[in-house]
């Protein structure tokens, strides 16, 4: 048993008492919907599409070959895959076998990887397939070879290889010999039974202060949250929500801890682009497509966007980054479907939403009220509470919010201070409740959804022979919301391009979305007042 050492025996009975959490697993709600509406459409993707009955075949075989494999209650196993049912599967079969499953970003390559192997220490790892840009497998059959934990390695989908062999490849040929009893199974798999404050998960962060972070997950804060979601909302077995996002993201997150609970369809965009957007809500007719607001952008300035498409829409929910109040509302005027914002974050966990009634004000210059049990403080530089309006630091704790930093005390004891997560965001508290976030403390880019640290482009190219200094800053953009430009102090008389740029740090292993897409050379860099610190705010004012 791994228990989150933030969750006190107290503090667990308190969130069961007061009805918040409850002794669900989120793939209970799958077994239960396998057992009562075996026929319905349970989920779907690109290739494949699956009832109850048929997902929870899959996934109760998966548990057992997951055990069969070798691997104990507790292990942890990298996941490194795009979008799919197989995924979808496989995290619940995880879930069912008492297997942590580290999420890592897509775009994540040797730096990050090898940062979360020494943090998390995995023995084993899932992963997507090569493309023609990069050969993912390949990258871990060497680190397989370098990490001795690291034993065994399987790819999501496809033929597999025997060194290397496909999830579905799993139960499509198990292993020789009789295979074990119903009850068995079932006696082994409730051995390893998750219990509530207990290690579920891991997801790792974009790397906003550096390398990434990994953070502990449990399912129920996270079922919780989903509770409140289909309150608000009135969701049911009749909607179909469609996830635009990666799942291993804070909305991704939500999408697989909600749906079930009412038995609703589920969706997966495998990559998301307009077109395939459109072409999946013209399909599939959900009912709730949750994305980001660089996607809302993208689909409408797509030439051949087509407003009818999207009728089918109740709700169109977003998070990540606060949406422009002319996208909400042309938005609504297009799709005659409300805009629903969330507003959480992957450390933390969900904050606010918004519910149905909310008016559309509300809806589009607020980012939703505290969802039930979480108290929200607005706190200035002494972590004293503001005034009601005025602006501070967004600070919250309850029953929704994660657990800690693995292997990051530093970490965890700067952002859990008595007793509540300080979120690095600007905001404050409207007249009735709602969160409006005014702006972010800490130094890092939104890029389309995606957290950029500054400090990391700064760490990378400080090694360049030819910078002699190097501060990374937000540039605003109309279609990502933020792109990372540096402004470089050149090292002598030597040149440089934004070319260069990216090579060096693409050879440093440094994710492609991390790099910056702007370079302006500078003599020197503005200080604050102080002369003490560069002044970001200046420079960020060159580029208006």
């Amino acid at each position: 048993m791994v228990s989150i050492s933030r969750y006190k025996p107290k503090m667990i009975r308190q969130f069961i008492d007061d009805g918040y959490w409850g002794a669900e697993l989120t793939v209970d709600y799958w077994e239960r919907n396998a057992r009562h509406r075996p026929g319905a459409e349970a989920l779907a993707d690109g290739s494949m599409r699956l009832n109850w009955a048929e997902a929870w075949d899959r996934i109760d075989r998966l548990s057992g070959a997951l055990i069969d494999q070798g691997f104990a209650k507790d292990d942890v196993v990298l996941v490194q895959a795009g979008n799919s049912a197989w995924l979808m599967l496989f995290r619940l079969a995880c879930e069912r076998a008492g297997v942590i499953p580290v999420f890592l970003h897509y775009g994540f390559r040797r730096r990050e990887i090898e940062h979360i192997i020494r943090t998390t220490r995995p023995v084993g790892a899932v992963v997507g397939g090569a493309s023609e840009k990069f050969d993912l497998p390949g990258l871990y059959r060497d680190l397989r070879a370098e990490h001795a934990g690291l034993r065994k390695i399987f790819v999501m989908e496809g033929p597999g290889e025997p060194e290397m062999p496909s999830i579905p490849g799993l139960i499509e040929n198990p292993p020789p010999g009789p295979a074990p009893s119903a009850a068995a199974v079932e006696s082994r798999l409730a051995e390893r039974r998750f219990a509530p404050g207990e290690l579920t998960s891991i997801v790792t962060s974009s790397g906003t202060t550096g390398a990434p972070k990994s953070i502990e997950y449990s399912v129920w804060p996270r079922l919780a949250s989903g509770r409140v979601y289909i309150k608000r909302l009135g969701l049911t077995s009749g909607d179909a929500v469609a996830l635009f996002l990666p799942l291993y993201t804070g909305p991704g997150d939500m999408f697989y801890h909600t749906a079930p609970q009412v038995g609703a369809r589920q969706i997966l965009l495998e990559t998301f682009s307009p077109e395939a957007a459109c072409r999946l809500v013209e399909t599939e007719k959900p009912s709730v497509v949750i994305l980001v607001p660089t996607m809302l952008h993208r689909i409408l300035g797509h030439p051949g966007f087509a407003a009818e498409v999207f009728a089918s829409l109740r709700y169109v929910s977003c998070g990540g980054s606060v949406l422009p109040y002319e996208i909400g509302r042309r938005v609504e005027a297009s799709f005659g479907a409300k805009i629903v914002q969330a507003y959480g974050l992957m450390d933390c966990g969900a904050v606010a939403s918004h519910a149905a009634d909310d008016s559309q004000e509300t809806r589009l210059r607020t980012q939703g009220k505290p969802l039930d049990g979480t108290e929200v403080r607005i706190l200035d530089e002494h972590a004293k509470s503001v005034p009601a309006g005025e602006i501070g630091e967004v600070c919250a704790r309850g029953p929704h919010c994660n657990g800690d930093y693995i292997g990051d005390e530093d970490a965890t004891a700067a952002a859990w201070r008595d007793g509540f997560f300080h979120t690095g965001d600007l905001g404050r508290l409207d007249a009735d409740g709602y969160v409006i976030l005014e702006g972010r403390s800490k130094d890092i880019i939104i890029r389309g959804g995606q957290n950029i640290s500054a400090k990391e482009i700064e760490a990378v190219l400080a090694h360049h022979p030819a910078i002699k200094e190097a501060v990374a800053v937000s540039m605003p953009d109309a279609e990502m919301g933020e792109r990372a430009c540096v402004f470089v102090v050149p090292a002598g008389e030597q040149d440089l391009t934004l070319a260069e740029v990216a090579r060096f740090m693409k050879a440093r292993g440094v994710a492609t979305f991390k790099i910056p897409e702007r370079l302006e050379l500078i003599d020197e860099l503005p200080v604050t007042p102080g002369g003490n610190k560069v002044d970001k705010k200046a420079l960020e004012e060159m580029l208006s």
